[in-house]
């Protein structure tokens, strides 16, 4: 049954019913927007993803269609309803929301600007170094291999390139040194890369027309006779479907790929892989994506919410928080050159300068640090001496590796922690204090602050504002895990309010001072 649009709001598509099929949503004549609907006998609401919901403001005419037939078509006022909405990047090129919510610039608007030139040269690039530095013969894959088999030219709504290769290692931790040993080789090679799991990592560069592109690289192997091709496919595949690899036209360019791409990509896409689908996503079971979480972890969860909140506060010129001059003035004398300040979760890294003019070592711990895309095109401003570490507190390998790390560092230290502990999930919050606990191993002090919020203002905000989520934080649980770590509070402001703040109560701020290996008094209240 054809599904029927009733409306279309700032909320998302009213359906009359759901039914299996895959809608396009076009603005202004822009297909901005592609989503697969399930069957459901009862009215639909299909909600915008976040980020088309926040650049929904002003006035479009948006169309649905199925398969290319005209469903709907409606002058629709978004927000306040001033202007015309516009789906663009800040370059003025245009952008569409992806399979995976992820804003994107596609290849059917980039052609003519040398982008897809760019991005097959710079793969041929990458499969070089893959080949004469690491070893490793690899493939064009996914989306790539897919455009290729049809066409042998890109997929006009894909974004990217993608590569694999076969590993031979034998256990999930000699895979991901394999890929780390590539990564190296690659920024050898004067490439840069971005670590996404152990088993997945992404080449980016700057594009032609100005925004920063990239080049998905994946692990690929055998347990047994069953093919894991990254976290979406485990099947029965034959080492014959792959190797001995041939050569593929795509973008004019011979490329390598697998012997058998019908059987890599019905294994990938089903066996209809040969008709168009926009709204197309991998779906793999449970079973699958825990086994490559328990294999190789992730540094991707909200991490692209939190780069983006952290450019955005970058770019506005954020002076250093009230948190950091109350750090400083409680340090007194020992502020100095000798002293190390490790600021964690140092965000938009307002607070490293604050920490660099008084005279310390100021070194920047987080998971999103903003790079220059997220900054609005610019370099982040910090003196060259201050330092920034990735820490990723939801993997707990990657906190005991920088914990390590940080604690070799000579001298005194500081850790420093504002607004951590409620940005990240409850099972997290005690490798903070494991990292702490490791960090100042000698001796050392922890100042940290938090902001407690019910659970109903956490989902308010992230609904009004489309922040990353944010959880309720009790500070009295948070000194249970301090104790727990070896730590031991020393200061206490707010807690009794911040206590109910995170039960019912509005929005209440708290601090604390901990202790690591000393024995000063209490300074309680």
């Amino acid at each position: 049954m054809k599904p029927v649009v009733q409306r279309v709001d700032d909320e998302g598509l009213h359906l009359e019913h759901g039914t299996d099929c895959s809608l396009d949503v076009h603005f202004d004549g822009w297909r901005g927007w592609s989503v697969a609907v399930e069957e459901d006998p009862d009215p639909v609401t299909v909600a915008w993803p976040k980020r088309l919901k926040a650049r929904l403001e002003g006035v479009s005419e948006v169309t649905v269609t199925l398969q290319g037939e005209e469903i709907f078509r409606e002058e629709v006022s978004f927000g306040t309803g001033e202007g015309r909405v516009a789906l663009v990047d800040r370059f003025g090129n245009p952008v569409i929301i992806d399979k995976w919510g992820l804003t994107q610039r596609i290849f059917e608007t980039r052609r003519e600007n040398g982008a897809v030139e760019a991005m097959t040269a710079m793969a041929e690039r990458v499969l070089g170094v893959m080949r004469d530095a690491c070893g490793l013969e690899g493939w064009i894959s996914f989306g790539t291999l897919l455009g290729a088999a049809r066409s042998g030219t890109v997929i006009g709504h894909d974004s990217d390139i993608d590569l694999c290769f076969l590993s031979e290692k034998q256990t999930p931790a000699e895979m991901a040194v394999e890929m780390w040993d590539l990564a190296r080789a690659l920024t050898d090679a004067g490439i840069s890369v971005k670590h996404k799991t152990a088993s997945f990592i992404t080449v980016v560069y700057e594009a032609p027309d100005g925004g920063e592109d990239g080049i998905d690289i994946y692990t690929c192997f055998y347990v047994g006779d069953l093919l894991h091709e990254t976290a979406t496919v485990r099947e029965r595949v034959p080492r014959s479907a792959i190797l001995p690899l041939r050569a593929l036209e795509f973008e004019g360019r011979l490329m390598p790929a697998p012997a058998d791409p019908d059987r890599l990509l019905s294994v990938s896409y089903g066996p209809g892989w040969r008709v168009p689908d926009p709204s197309f996503r991998h779906q793999p079971s449970r079973e699958i994506t825990d086994r490559f979480d328990a294999w190789f972890g992730s540094v991707m969860t909200n991490r692209r919410d939190w780069t983006q909140f952290n450019g955005q506060v970058g770019a506005a010129g954020k002076r250093p928080s009230p948190f950091a001059h109350w750090v400083v003035e409680r340090l007194g004398d020992a502020l100095g050159p000798d002293l190390r300040i490790l600021d964690v979760g140092s965000g938009s890294s307002a607070d490293l300068r604050l920490y660099h003019d008084a005279g310390c070592k100021a070194i920047g711990y987080d998971y999103a640090h903003p790079g220059k895309h997220a900054l609005g095109g610019k370099e982040i401003d910090l003196p060259e001496a201050v330092g920034r570490r990735s820490l990723n507190l939801l993997d707990e390998r990657d906190v005991l590796t920088v914990g390590a790390l940080a604690a070799r560092q000579k001298g005194a230290k500081v850790v420093t922690v504002r607004r951590v502990l409620e940005a990240v999930p409850p099972r997290s919050r005690a490798r903070l204090w494991r990292f702490t606990a490791m960090a100042l191993g000698g001796g050392g002090r922890v100042y940290v602050e938090g902001m407690s919020r019910s659970p109903g203002e956490c989902r308010r905000i992230q609904e009004r504002t489309g922040s990353p989520r944010l959880w309720p934080v009790d500070p009295a649980d948070v000194e249970h895990d301090v104790r727990a770590s070896g730590g031991r509070v020393v200061h206490r402001e707010g807690f009794a309010a911040a206590s109910r703040a995170s039960r019912t109560g509005s929005p209440a701020r708290w601090r604390m001072m901990v202790d690591y290996g000393t024995q000063e008094g209490r300074t309680d209240r």
